[in-house]
C-alpha cells in the first residue's frame, strides 16, 4: 500500500464515519438502536474496503486498456534517414529511479511502526482473551436459556468478570458462580435475556470484525470512536429487547447490581451487560420510551446511502476508464510476445569487464547491436515493456552484461520484426521461460498540465523542411542528462522518461500527433563538484525529472494505479555457445 493510497483511504473512510455520525445524531436519533448500530458497522467495514478497489472494478467494467499505439503512431521504433541512432550511455547517463534510499528508509520505518502498533494491540487483546478462556475453562453447564447454553464459572467469580456471551459461532452465556445470590430472580432473568439478545444478534462476531479494524488502523482515533459507538448501540439494542418483556425498574436494578460487583470483560468480543454510558442507559431504560418507526423516508435515505457507497465509486471507475496507451521501452505498440521470426546470424558474448558505455541498437536494416547491457534490460527492451514491469529471474540477470549482434535474412523488415527476432533469440539461447499476468501496480499517469502542453508540433519543428518534401524524419534523442524527440508520438517521450521515473508510465494526455521536445533535468546523486566539471553544452537543468516535465513540456506525472501486464520470468539460463 503506497502512502498516497493509504492517505486517500483514510480520509475517505473518515468522511464516511462523519456521515454516519450525522445520520445517527440527526436523522436516526429517535429510531431503534439496531439501525444506528448498522450504520456504525458500515462505517467500520468501510475501513476494510478502500474506495479505490471499487473504482478499479468500475474501470474494469468500462473501456478496456488498449496496448496498441494511437492511430498516428507507425509500427516502427525510430524513423531516421540515417538508419538510426546509437545511444551511448556513460556512467552519468544511467539515472537512478525516482525513489531514493531516503524515501525507502522512511517507508520502511513507517511500516515498522505500523506493524509494531498492530502487534501491541493484538497482544493486549490476546492477554484479555486468555483471561476469558481461563474463566471459561472450568465452567460447568447450568442449563439453557432459550436454546443458548448457560455456563457457571468459579474462576469468573474470582476474577470479578461480569456475565457475558462467549464464542463466535457456538455461543454460550457465561455467568460468574454465585450471581444468583446477588440478584433477584426477575433481575437474573433480565440479565439472561440481555445476554440472549447479544447471542441472537451475533454481537461477538461484529465486535471481532471491528477489532480487526482497530488492530489495522490503531493510529486513527476515529476507529476507536466508532468502536465506542458500536458498543453503545449494541447495548441499547439489547436493552430495548429486554424492555419488551421485563419491567424497567427490575432491569435497571439488575444492571446496577452487576456494575456494583463485577467489571466488564477485557475484550469487546465478549458481549456483556454494563457496556456504554451507564448513566445514559439507566435513564433511557427508566424512561421506557419506545423507538420511533423508521418510516418510508428514513428507510429510503438509508437505502440510498448504502447504495451510494458502492455505486458512486463504481460509476467513477466506469467514467474514468479511458484507453491507456502503455507506451514502453522503445516501442509504441505496447507489450509484445510473438517470437516466430528469427535472426539468420547471431552472436552473444559477455561484455568486457572494463567496458564503460552501453549501446542498445536501435534496430535497422533487419539487424541490431547491443553492447554492455544487463540481461534484464535486454529482456525489457525486446518485449517492448518497462523495467518495473519485468518481474522475477535470478540476480545475475541484473549483474552480468552482454554484447549481442543479430542479423536477419531480410534488410527491409520493420523494427518490430527485429525485436521479435530478439525475443526468439532469448528463448532459444538463454532458455527464457516466462508468463504474462495482469497486476495492479502503482504507475505514473502522463497528463496535460493546467496551462496546456509546450510540445512543438512536428510539422513546425526540426523536421518541417523534410516533411514538406515528403521525406521521412523523426528520432528519439538521448542526451546524457535528459531525453528528447523530434516529430515523434507521445510514446517516444514516455520511452525517454519511463526508465527514469521508477514506475510504469501510462499515457493519459489524449495527444495523437507528433511533436518535438527536449527535456533536461538533474540526475539524482549529482554533486555540485561533478556538475561544475561538465561542459556547458551538456550541463543539465537544476531541477528534478518531475519539475522538468511540468516546466519544460507543460505535462505532469501524476501517481495513479492501473492493471497492466507484467512479464514474469519463470526461468532463464546463461547463453549457449554461438
Amino acid at each position: 500500500m503506497t502512502l498516497s493510497f493509504a492517505l486517500d483511504h483514510l480520509w475517505q473512510s473518515t468522511l464516511v464515519a462523519g456521515a454516519a455520525w450525522v445520520l445517527c445524531r440527526v436523522v436516526l436519533a429517535s429510531n431503534h438502536p439496531r439501525v444506528r448500530f448498522a450504520v456504525w458497522l458500515t462505517a467500520s467495514i468501510k475501513f476494510l474496503i478502500p474506495f479505490a478497489l471499487i473504482v478499479e472494478a468500475g474501470r474494469a467494467m468500462g473501456p478496456r486498456m488498449v496496448f496498441a499505439a494511437p492511430p498516428s503512431a507507425p509500427p516502427t521504433d525510430l524513423i531516421s534517414a540515417g538508419g538510426g541512432t546509437a545511444v551511448a550511455l556513460g556512467p552519468l547517463g544511467l539515472a537512478t529511479p525516482a525513489v531514493t534510499n531516503a524515501n525507502a528508509l522512511l517507508g520502511g520505518a513507517l511500516v515498522a511502526v505500523w506493524a509494531l502498533g498492530t502487534l501491541c494491540v493484538l497482544a493486549a487483546w490476546l492477554r484479555g482473551w486468555l483471561r476469558v478462556r481461563f474463566a471459561a475453562g472450568g465452567a460447568i453447564v447450568a442449563g439453557r436459556f432459550r436454546g443458548v447454553p448457560v455456563l457457571e464459572s468459579e474462576a469468573m467469580q474470582r476474577l470479578g468478570l461480569e456475565p457475558g456471551v462467549i464464542g463466535l459461532w457456538r455461543q454460550a452465556i457465561l455467568l460468574p458462580n454465585g450471581l444468583a445470590d446477588s440478584l433477584t430472580r426477575d433481575q437474573l432473568q433480565a440479565v439472561l435475556l440481555h445476554e440472549w439478545h447479544h447471542a441472537r444478534r451475533r454481537d461477538n462476531l461484529t465486535a471481532t470484525l471491528h477489532m480487526a479494524v482497530e488492530a489495522a488502523f490503531w493510529f486513527h482515533p476515529v476507529v476507536w470512536w466508532i468502536g465506542r459507538r458500536l458498543i453503545d448501540e449494541r447495548e441499547r439494542a439489547c436493552d430495548q429487547g429486554v424492555l419488551e418483556q421485563a419491567p424497567a425498574t427490575e432491569y435497571a436494578e439488575a444492571i446496577l447490581n452487576v456494575c456494583k460487583w463485577y467489571r466488564p470483560a477485557p475484550v469487546p468480543c465478549v458481549a456483556g451487560v454494563t457496556g456504554a454510558d451507564l448513566r445514559a442507559r439507566i435513564e433511557s431504560v427508566l424512561r421506557g420510551r419506545r423507538p420511533a418507526p423508521l418510516g418510508v423516508g428514513r428507510t429510503g435515505t438509508l437505502g440510498l446511502g448504502w447504495a451510494a457507497l458502492v455505486a458512486v465509486p463504481l460509476l467513477v471507475g466506469v467514467q474514468t476508464a479511458p484507453p491507456l496507451y502503455a507506451q514502453q521501452g522503445n516501442s509504441f505498440v505496447g507489450l509484445a510476445t510473438s517470437s516466430e521470426k528469427k535472426f539468420e546470424v547471431a552472436t552473444i558474448k559477455p561484455s568486457a569487464s572494463d567496458a564503460q558505455g552501453a549501446r542498445l541498437g536501435p534496430p535497422g536494416r533487419g539487424a541490431i547491436t547491443i553492447v554492455n547491457l544487463p540481461l534484464r534490460n535486454i529482456i525489457t527492451q525486446s518485449f517492448r515493456t518497462q523495467r518495473p514491469m519485468v518481474s522475477g529471474g535470478p540476480s545475475w540477470i541484473d549483474e552480468e552484461r552482454f554484447d549481442i549482434v543479430g542479423k536477419g535474412p531480410d534488410p527491409t523488415v520493420s523494427n518490430p520484426e527485429v525485436w521479435e527476432m530478439m525475443r526468439s533469440l532469448l528463448i532459444e539461447r538463454f532458455h527464457l521461460k516466462y508468463h504474462v499476468e495482469n497486476r495492479e501496480l502503482p504507475v505514473f499517469a502522463l497528463t496535460i498540465g493546467k496551462n496546456g502542453h509546450k510540445l512543438t508540433p512536428g510539422e513546425q519543428g526540426r523536421c518541417a523542411q523534410e516533411l514538406k518534401q515528403g521525406r521521412l524524419c523523426g528520432d528519439i534523442l538521448v542526451p546524457p542528462f535528459g531525453t528528447g524527440m523530434y516529430n515523434m508520438p507521445i510514446g517516444a517521450l514516455i520511452t525517454g522518461i519511463g526508465a527514469r521515473a521508477g514506475r510504469p508510465v501510462v499515457d493519459r494526455t489524449g495527444l495523437t500527433g507528433r511533436y518535438d521536445i527536449n527535456l533536461s533535468w538533474m540526475p539524482e546523486g549529482m554533486t555540485p563538484e561533478r556538475l561544475a566539471e561538465l561542459p556547458a553544452d551538456i550541463r543539465p537543468q537544476e531541477m528534478s525529472l518531475f519539475e522538468a516535465i511540468e516546466q519544460q513540456a507543460g505535462l505532469k506525472l501524476e501517481p495513479s494505479r492501473a492493471s497492466i501486464p507484467v512479464l514474469v520470468i519463470d526461468s532463464v539460463d546463461h547463453p549457449t555457445a554461438n
